[in-house]
């Protein structure tokens, strides 16, 4: 920290922006300098954009330091795969190599930051496991080939596959991690075999017919804005790092959140109210607000429930303000009761003039939707195809015993990944 000149910008970003402070100034006059207290580390979803802000240097990206010069990097702009934010980057680059990851401003998007997974996560892209060339799995040892017979060994496989079981026994789990360009083509690649078993849906318990697109419900800069947010089913600060700091400034400005989860997390702002109830008592505790806001208002609630004090105090605070929102998270998209949940999360939303949206678990979880990778007409979901209703199994970037919520390994007699790891 020789370069510091104790300017206490990165002492303000923990305070204002990530919403721990994690830097402070210790002792005084020549002796003052920035540093944790007690050993603590540097650590939140939020902390390398201490690096941007940083006017001299003295804070900088330890896997970069030392491996290139600013004016060699060739520069390209891009978008973050970590979540639904989409936060806008610029990947820099020295000899086809990536070697660092910096935020690209945009206001109505990620403004002038990054999380961390986003800055940092580029290092896999060179890391030991990272495939260079396809391989066959042949006597159970992997073999690398070249491109032609990789690809004619597929086709052959899935031609033979449908002569055999026919077009219905082929199938393709897709992760919406994934762009929007390798989605459609999943779909274009299943359909022209002559099957419609696709599906992103790796997750979810419940399979409902899906009328036009889940997404966020209002623009993401108008989170910033907000003055009642209800979160539903989300450990809003490690799901959504950026939505949450925009949120936290919500908060800031006197906004009020509200929260049903199934823990109380830590979410680096004061939460007004919290019901914390097990994950299937999260309709009960949605109908409960909605039963509070109908007693309110004197109508009729749609679902049978008991306005307790918890559901009567977020009933009292989504019925005030004039910007709100309620936000499912990802594991209320997942959950077995979903339309269940977001029914009561529309009514709650006409009643109280609150938007009503999903905290999307992926990139293109909306892309995913929009680009039919869900089966159109009498395809099979994800649970019949992970539960060994395929002879042929094609997987773009998703390990299923990881990415599922069975956990289990697909079964097939042919297992096609698409992967770079």
């Amino acid at each position: 920290m020789t370069r510091c000149i104790h300017c206490t910008r990165c002492v303000r970003f923990g305070q204002e922006v990530s919403g721990i402070m994690e830097l402070g100034m210790l002792h005084r006059g020549e002796h003052a300098e920035i540093t944790t207290v007690v050993g603590d580390t540097v650590d939140s979803e939020l902390s390398g954009n201490m690096i941007d802000i940083c006017p001299v240097g003295a804070l900088t990206s330890k896997p970069f330091r030392y491996s290139a010069r600013t004016w060699e990097l060739g520069r390209r702009k891009s978008v973050s795969p970590h979540d639904s934010t989409g936060a806008n980057l610029i990947v820099q680059v020295k000899a086809n190599q990536v070697m660092r990851v910096v935020p690209l401003e945009n206001e109505a998007v990620n403004e002038c930051w990054i999380a961390d997974r986003d800055r940092f996560s580029y290092e896999a892209l060179n890391g030991p496991e990272r495939l260079t060339k396809p391989m066959l799995k042949q006597g159970g040892v992997w073999k690398e080939v070249d491109w032609q017979a990789a690809l004619e060994y597929v086709a052959n496989g899935l031609k033979q596959i449908k002569a055999d079981h026919s077009a219905a026994s082929i199938g393709a789990l897709v992760s919406p991690h994934s762009t929007v360009e390798e989605l459609y083509l999943a779909g274009a690649l299943v359909r022209g075999l002559g099957s419609d078993n696709i599906d992103y849906r790796l997750r979810n318990a419940e399979f409902p017919a899906i009328e036009g697109a889940r997404y966020l419900g209002t623009s993401i800069a108008s989170l910033s804005t907000l003055q009642r947010v209800l979160v539903v089913g989300s450990n809003l600060r490690k799901d959504h790092p950026l939505f949450a700091q925009r949120i936290r400034q919500t908060v800031r400005k006197g906004g009020a959140v509200t929260a049903i989860n199934s823990a109380a997390y830590d979410w680096a702002m004061p939460v007004a109210h919290t019901i914390t109830v097990p994950a299937a008592q999260w309709a009960q505790a949605l109908a409960d607000v909605a039963s509070a806001i109908a007693l309110d208002k004197g109508i009729s609630a749609p679902a049978a429930g008991n306005a307790t004090d918890a559901a009567k105090a977020i009933a009292k605070s989504l019925l005030g303000g004039e910007r709100k929102a309620v936000l499912l998270g990802n594991a209320a998209a997942h959950h077995a009761n979903a339309s269940s949940l977001l029914a009561l999360a529309n009514w709650i939303g006409e009643q109280t003039g609150a938007s009503v949206g999903y905290l999307t678990e992926a990139a293109n979880t909306v892309g995913a939707q929009i680009a039919g990778a869900v089966p159109q007409k009498s395809g099979k979901n994800a649970a019949p195809m992970l539960a060994g209703g395929l002879r042929a199994a094609i997987l773009l970037n998703t390990e299923p015993k990881f990415d599922s919520a069975s956990g289990a390994d697909i079964k097939a007699d042919m297992v096609v990944t698409l992967s770079p790891f």
